[in-house]
């Protein structure tokens, strides 16, 4: 089947809609978690949808609903934890990440029905996406593109140098909120696409190679947008022809471009 043939199929226009959207979220966020060093939360809190996406299975309710309210309340506690306890962040991030996972594992154990669908939130299945999925996804990038345009420089400042934008009178803590929660619904949102246990990639693969790039912020988000764009694109269109995991693939298409560029990087610094 030619390629224009196959980018026709309903199923894969939903699959290139929600791929694109869903990457243009996930670069966008990742930038930001990526210089502020919290790749670790952003994994943490995909793994400990499982909790929420386990109940939901076991109710019979819809899953994205439960692993957000996982996800947003993971997101909440550790940052609310890390600045008013003594415990590393490191710690409670694997302490939430732990239990939340573990009690997902049980509750799928104790489900007397098999749950097919339940492996599409483990791996990833962007080919099955429905338009349900897509308008989640369009709803939090509106919603990440408000508050990204209107907070902006202040978000900006916060990531950057924290302790001059708290003398300046910016309020770090608000903003830290923001940005962990908006990831946080990112995460759960892209779970259709590449699963639980890879979502992590698609936020900071894109943001790694454009901080390898970029000698200004500016000029990282549009590179971040390129690869993520590309990898996902790519990624789906590979997957159907060699008929591989897609959310697999994409996360190779994208650690190809990494390596790609960390490797041109090693040259240029040898030739100079």
């Amino acid at each position: 089947m030619e390629i224009l043939d196959v980018i026709q199929q309903p199923f894969m226009i939903r699959a290139i809609y929600g791929g694109l959207i869903i990457a243009i979220l996930c670069a966008i966020l990742g930038v930001f978690i990526t210089l502020k060093r919290e790749s670790f939360l952003a994994d943490a809190v995909a793994h400990a949808s499982l909790s929420g996406v386990a109940v939901a299975f076991v109710l019979s309710y819809q899953p994205i609903i439960f692993a957000l309210a996982v996800g947003i309340f993971m997101a909440i506690s550790i940052t609310y934890l890390k600045k008013n306890t003594h415990i590393a962040p490191d710690s409670l991030i694997g302490m939430f990440y732990a239990i939340l996972f573990a009690i997902g594992i049980v509750v799928i154990n104790l489900s007397t029905e098999y749950q097919p669908e339940l492996s599409t939130y483990l791996f990833g299945s962007i080919l099955s996406i429905t338009w349900t999925d897509i308008i989640y996804a369009v709803i939090a990038l509106v919603v990440t593109l408000s508050i990204l345009i209107g907070y902006y420089n202040k978000l900006v400042y916060a990531t950057f140098d924290p302790e001059a934008a708290y003398i300046r009178g910016v309020d770090i803590n608000k903003f830290e909120y923001i940005i962990n929660i908006l990831t946080s619904i990112a995460i759960i949102i892209s779970i259709k696409v590449v699963g639980i246990i890879l979502v992590t990639a698609l936020l900071i693969i894109p943001a790694s190679s454009a901080k390898l790039i970029a000698g200004k912020f500016k000029h990282m988000l549009p590179i971040a947008l390129i690869q993520s764009i590309i990898s996902v694109l790519v990624g789906i269109l590979f997957s159907y022809y060699f008929e591989t995991p897609t959310g697999a693939t994409i996360v190779i298409v994208s650690g190809s471009i990494f390596i790609l560029i960390l490797l041109g990087n090693q040259i240029k610094k040898l030739s100079t």
